[in-house]
């Protein structure tokens, strides 16, 4: 169960870190970078916050997914990374891919929410 459980690691926090990184760098690997990361927020229901505030919200979440993706490389705090990422991925779904229609996409995120809830359940349990 050892290499099993790093191979989900090293597969979800790859996807995870180049998720935080490219919120931070637009066009590096296909990035949108922190402006564009606000301005769909503040469309997304949050404009209350203001340009300030969606900017660093913005921050805050690619900075914690960057983070729980190192997180899961680095073997530690399972639990918490896997919890904040399932919580990504549920954002996701409700203030982008069910809107969008795209049930690829949608799929593809309800998979990773319930795998992402699953190993954060199974992390807690084995502690």
């Amino acid at each position: 169960m050892k290499n099993g459980n790093l191979l989900i690691r090293i597969g979800f926090g790859l996807l995870f870190v180049r998720g935080g990184v490219e919120k931070f760098i637009e066009g590096f690997l296909g990035g949108v970078g922190l402006q564009n990361m606000a301005d769909f927020l503040k469309s997304s229901g949050l404009a209350f916050l203001g340009d300030t505030g969606t900017y660093a919200l913005g921050a805050i979440l690619a900075a914690l997914e960057l983070v729980a993706g190192i997180l899961l490389f680095a073997n530690r705090k399972l639990f918490e990374a896997y919890a904040f990422l399932a919580f990504i991925m549920f954002m996701a779904l409700v203030l982008v891919h069910i809107s969008s229609g795209n049930w690829m996409n949608i799929m593809i995120h309800v998979a990773l929410l319930f795998s992402l809830a699953g190993l954060a359940i199974q992390s807690k349990e084995l502690k």
